[in-house]
């Protein structure tokens, strides 16, 4: 499955390029999938492509991610993924994963979930 997932948060250091700013949180996903945070999502590995980050209020960051997975419940809905995500969010965040990225605590909104072979959906003009 593809799940889109948009993550809202008050940056630690809100002064890094984007680039930078991906990285970081695309490493810090890493930590987070090795110590087996997401479990409860995932059969086996997850792969995590962080596709954008922009600022749309002033202190507040907001990034596009898409994480490619087998889901360990297979009938479940949006709304069963959507709780599960925040929670392996949330564990990850109570053994200090995403600290590095984010002040406190992230908000996790589920945008799409779809096969993993599905078009990407299309942008919408800015």
């Amino acid at each position: 499955m593809r799940y889109t997932l948009e993550l809202e948060m008050l940056e630690r250091q809100c002064n890094r390029h984007d680039a930078q700013s991906m990285d970081l949180l695309h490493r810090e996903f890493a930590l987070a999938l090795n110590a087996s945070r997401f479990v409860a999502v995932a059969v086996g590995d997850i792969e995590v492509r962080v596709r954008s980050r922009s600022t749309p209020q002033e202190g507040v960051t907001c990034y596009r991610v898409e994480l490619y997975l087998e889901e360990r419940e297979r009938a479940i809905g949006d709304e069963q993924a959507l709780a599960l995500l925040r929670r392996s969010f949330q564990s990850a965040i109570n053994a200090s994963y995403f600290l590095r990225v984010c002040v406190d605590d992230l908000t996790v909104e589920l945008i799409s979930r779809v096969p993993a072979d599905a078009p990407a959906p299309l942008r919408a003009a800015a």
